[in-house]
């Protein structure tokens, strides 16, 4: 039979006592509860040393959230005022005649006596229909004037020019696929001195198709 027992080399006459030993006995249990104690101290100073800075940098992230969501919005607001332009845009330049192309359209469809004083392009804004909230007044009719003389000469024939020169100005691809005929209107001449000759007063107007 063999027993162990331990030496204390640092108090002599003292037999030491192990780990497991110190446990035992009428102290054992109150050194029990100081080390589970410390134990669960240095386990609170481990987790709070590891979670303070993930806080820190947490509580940092959260403070910045109101001013990302007020940039958020500031973003969205000028993200839709842009999109708003782009459609606007997007639409008028759908709407923009090609005027390259109108314009010799009129040099080849205008007769020698039939002479251009005036050519306008304009938009006149639509009502808002009555009962609908307030919203963004839509772009417009847009519309077409020519002006023009011509000489007065007796029988039809200038009429016939008038008739002729609008017959030929809307089969011009150019100008049917965007216009169509809304008006027109010949002025007779006013009283004019002796020596001043008569002309007729001739006025087009066309208007925008809708896209």
């Amino acid at each position: 039979m063999r027993t162990r027992f331990s030496i204390d080399l640092l108090h002599p006459g003292r037999v030491a006592r192990t780990w497991q030993e110190w446990f035992i006995g009428a102290a054992g249990r109150r050194r029990l509860a100081f080390t589970a104690l410390g134990c669960l101290l240095l386990l609170l100073l481990v987790f709070l040393a590891g979670m303070l800075p993930t806080y820190r940098r947490l509580s940092e992230a959260q403070s910045h959230i109101p001013r990302l969501r007020a940039n958020l919005g500031a973003a969205e607001d000028d993200l839709n005022v842009l999109k708003a332009n782009l459609r606007t845009l997007s639409a008028e330049a759908r709407r923009q005649v090609p005027w390259g192309d109108v314009l010799e359209t009129l040099s080849q469809q205008t007769p020698p006596t039939l002479r251009l004083q005036r050519l306008e392009a304009s938009r006149v804004g639509l009502p808002p229909r009555p009962g609908q909230p307030a919203a963004p007044s839509p772009p417009g009719e847009g519309t077409l004037r020519i002006e023009a003389v011509t000489p007065l000469r007796p029988g039809s024939s200038p009429l016939l020019e008038v008739a002729q020169f609008m017959a030929g100005l809307m089969r011009d691809p150019a100008v049917h696929r965007r216009f169509q005929l809304k008006s027109w209107e010949v002025t007779p001449p006013a009283s004019t001195a002796p020596d001043v000759a008569p002309v007729l007063h001739i006025s087009v107007t066309l208007a925008e198709r809708p896209l």
